[in-house]
C-alpha cells in the first residue's frame, strides 16, 4: 500500500502536464479568440478617435462661429456708433436751426427790420432766417377740408390723377416766382413745411428732418391723421405716413410728395397700405373705370385732397 501511494505522488506531476498541454484544436480556438479580441480592441481604438476627432472638429467650429459671430458683432456695433453720431449731427444742426428760428420769431417785427433780414438773407448763404410775413398758408393747408366728392367725382377719376414714376406714386410740382431768390424762397418753404408739421391732426415723429442750406434743399416727414369721416359717435381716419421735399433755386421752388403709406386700424386690426398697391387705377377703380371702389376709393379722394390742399398752401406761401 505504501508503495502506491509513493507510486501515486510520482504520477501527479505528470497528470498535471497532461492536463496542461492543449489540443491543435484547442489552440485554435484560443488563436481565434485571441484575434477576435484584437479585431474588437482596433474598432474601439477607431471608434474613440473618430469621436475624439469629431469632439475637436465641433469644437474647432465653434470657435470659428464665435469668433465670427464676435466679428459680426464688433461691426454692427461700428455701425449703431457711426449710425448714432451722424443722427446727433443731424440733431444738433436741426436744433440749432430751430433755436435760431425761435430767436428770429421772438425779436419784434418792423419794416426796416424786415428789409433788413431780406438783405442779408441775399447776402449770407450759412445764414438761418424766418421771414416774417405770417405763415396763414400753413394754417389753411392744415385744416384738411376735403371738396365735394359729390361735384368732383370725376376729378378722382381723371387719367393720372395718381401720378406714378418707376413703380412709385410720385406727385412734383414747380412753383414759379419771378424775381425771388433761391435764399428767400428756401426760408419761406422752410417757414410753411415747419408749420404744417404742427397741425393739430399731425402725429408724433411729424418735423423737418433734414435740410441743406448750401443746395437750398428741406426734406420733412409727415405723420399725419387723414380723415375721411367725423361725427359725434365716430371717427374715421388713417394714419398716413409721406415725405414732403422742397428745393429752391433763384425764381423757382420745386415741392415733390412720395413715399405714402397708410396704417388703417379697423377694430384692432391694423393694415400697412401702400400708395402703389391702393389708391392707384389698379386697385381703386373699376375694370370699366367710371367708379371708385368703396374702400381704397375713400382713402384715393382723401389723399387727392389733402395733396392739393399742400401744393396749393405751398404756392401761396412762395408769394
Amino acid at each position: 500500500m505504501k508503495k502506491f501511494l509513493i507510486f501515486l505522488f510520482m504520477c501527479l506531476p505528470m497528470m498535471a502536464a497532461a492536463q496542461t498541454t492543449l489540443t491543435p484544436e484547442q489552440k485554435l480556438e484560443q488563436a481565434q479568440r485571441q484575434l477576435e479580441e484584437a479585431k474588437a480592441a482596433l474598432e474601439q481604438a477607431k471608434a474613440n478617435a473618430a469621436k475624439a476627432k469629431a469632439e475637436a472638429e465641433a469644437r474647432a467650429k465653434k470657435e470659428a462661429e464665435d469668433k465670427a459671430k464676435a466679428k459680426d458683432i464688433e461691426k454692427k456695433i461700428a455701425d449703431m456708433k457711426a449710425e448714432a453720431e451722424r443722427l446727433s449731427r443731424e440733431a444738433a444742426a436741426l436744433s440749432e436751426a430751430a433755436n435760431k428760428a425761435e430767436t428770429a420769431t421772438a425779436a419784434p417785427v418792423t419794416k426796416a427790420a424786415a428789409t433788413t433780414t431780406k438783405t442779408v438773407s441775399n447776402t449770407s448763404s450759412d445764414a438761418w432766417v424766418v421771414p416774417a410775413t405770417p405763415s396763414t398758408a400753413a394754417a389753411r393747408a392744415n385744416k384738411n377740408v376735403s371738396a365735394d366728392s359729390k361735384a368732383n367725382k370725376d376729378l378722382y377719376l381723371q387719367k393720372g390723377i395718381i401720378p406714378e414714376v418707376n413703380g412709385q406714386v410720385v406727385w412734383t410740382e414747380t412753383f414759379n416766382v419771378p424775381g425771388a431768390t433761391a435764399d428767400e424762397l428756401y426760408d419761406k418753404a422752410f417757414a410753411y413745411l415747419t408749420e404744417l408739421t404742427q397741425g393739430d391732426n399731425q402725429l408724433s415723429g411729424s418735423k423737418v428732418a433734414l435740410v441743406n442750406k448750401g443746395e437750398h434743399s428741406i426734406v420733412a416727414t409727415m405723420r399725419e391723421k387723414l380723415i375721411f369721416s367725423s361725427s359725434f359717435l365716430s371717427l374715421d381716419y388713417t394714419q398716413f405716413n409721406y415725405v414732403l421735399q422742397a428745393t429752391c433755386r433763384d425764381g423757382q421752388a420745386t415741392l415733390t410728395m412720395n413715399r405714402l403709406v397708410y396704417h388703417y386700424d379697423v377694430q384692432g386690426n391694423v393694415s400697412d397700405l401702400s400708395a402703389e398697391q391702393w389708391i392707384t387705377d389698379k386697385y381703386a377703380v373699376n375694370k370699366k373705370q367710371t367708379r371708385l371702389l368703396p374702400v381704397s376709393g375713400k382713402f384715393r379722394r382723401a389723399t387727392v385732397d389733402r395733396k392739393n390742399s399742400i401744393f396749393e398752401g405751398f404756392a401761396q406761401a412762395l408769394k
